[in-house]
């Protein structure tokens, strides 16, 4: 029923695939505390959903809430769901920051966590898929 339903609400991808979607349920489910999924509903209906970890930030000497994925169906957006989930989000105890990615093409989005205080940081994210 959760795949059904993040399958559902992801936006086309093609990074995303259903294995990683398992993988990614199973770590829900066993990593309570370090990886949430958050469903967002207007009067029962799914709208949305994020996806959160948190971790140890030294440079910032604390713990800090990463946004994995934020998503809203097309139809519910421009309707302020999004910085209003951003705003609550952020008044959580016990983060020093919030962080997350986006595309700099994704201008809508980019503008959407520019207006809602995130600023970029000077460094660049540099990553390695490790194949087994």
């Amino acid at each position: 029923m959760i795949k059904v339903l993040y399958q559902s609400l992801q936006a086309p991808d093609d990074y995303i695939t259903d294995e990683k979607i398992d993988a990614t349920f199973k770590q829900v489910q066993l990593q309570t505390g370090y990886l949430q999924l958050e469903v967002f509903d207007i009067n029962k209906t799914i709208i949305g959903y994020a996806l959160l970890f948190q971790f140890w930030y030294n440079e910032f000497g604390g713990m800090v809430l990463n946004i994995d994925e934020l998503f809203i169906k097309p139809e519910y957006r421009d309707q302020g769901i999004a910085s209003l989930y951003l705003s609550e989000v952020s008044k959580r105890r016990g983060y020093v920051a919030l962080s997350l990615e986006v595309l700099p093409e994704n201008k809508k989005a980019y503008d959407l966590y520019k207006r809602n205080g995130f600023m970029e940081k000077e460094t660049v994210a540099l990553y390695r898929l490790i194949e087994w």
